[in-house]
């Protein structure tokens, strides 16, 4: 298996595994060396019209929901239905390495408040928000992780709240600032794209609280 040798030839197998009924899983130590000089941080939002919007205006991943309604589609247990998941996930993958390119650090939400309540309610109908877990918050930012750690490049996460209803101009927090993809704020009337406007205030959380000291 290509990924396997090439995890083997820079790194050490540990003598831990996993078998499972279509794969074996290896555990690798890969010494990556130090973290780079953090010149470049980036905040990054998770969404459903764009898997990761960021806080310099970027979106990547804009045919997740697409790939997500085929799963949907898909007749549970088929072999349909398991070749459009390992697509989304294929997905996934190639985003979180995208996104991480250029960069020094990447601030991102924690992970214990990505969940359907928190995060998705009133963004996405019932129907969509029980199809989230074919895509799974946590795969998403573990391969974001995985890919900073591989990559040298700095991982941090801050509390979600109101991350999306916080105007970055004036500092207005008010739930109608946000209005489907487009953030107007009722104060100021700044506008911008929600997910992006989101991205920019997990960074400037990180830079102005106490996580910005960590780094």
């Amino acid at each position: 298996h290509r990924h396997f040798s090439q995890l083997n030839k820079i790194g050490k197998r540990l003598n831990s595994y996993i078998i499972h009924k279509d794969y074996i899983q290896f555990c690798f130590e890969i010494d990556t060396g130090v973290k780079k000089e953090v010149k470049k941080i980036i905040g990054i939002d998770t969404g459903i019209k764009a898997l990761a919007s960021t806080s310099d205006g970027k979106q990547l991943g804009t045919n997740i929901e697409e790939k997500i309604e085929r799963i949907k589609r898909c007749k549970q247990g088929s072999k349909g239905k398991h070749r459009a998941i390992s697509d989304l996930k294929q997905t996934i993958c190639k985003v979180a390495k995208d996104i991480i390119k250029d960069q020094d650090l990447v601030v991102v939400e924690k992970l214990e408040n990505l969940n359907l309540n928190s995060k998705l309610k009133g963004r996405l109908s019932k129907n969509m928000r029980s199809s989230i877990g074919s895509w799974n918050y946590s795969f998403w930012l573990q391969r974001v992780e995985y890919a900073c750690e591989a990559n040298r490049v700095s991982f941090r996460s801050v509390p979600s709240y109101y991350t999306s209803q916080k105007c970055p101009i004036c500092g207005h927090v008010d739930s109608r600032n946000r209005n489907g993809i487009t953030f107007i704020c009722q104060a100021c009337d700044h506008t911008d794209n929600a997910d992006i406007n989101a991205a920019i205030n997990i960074k400037s959380r990180f830079l102005l609280g106490k996580y910005g000291s960590q780094y």
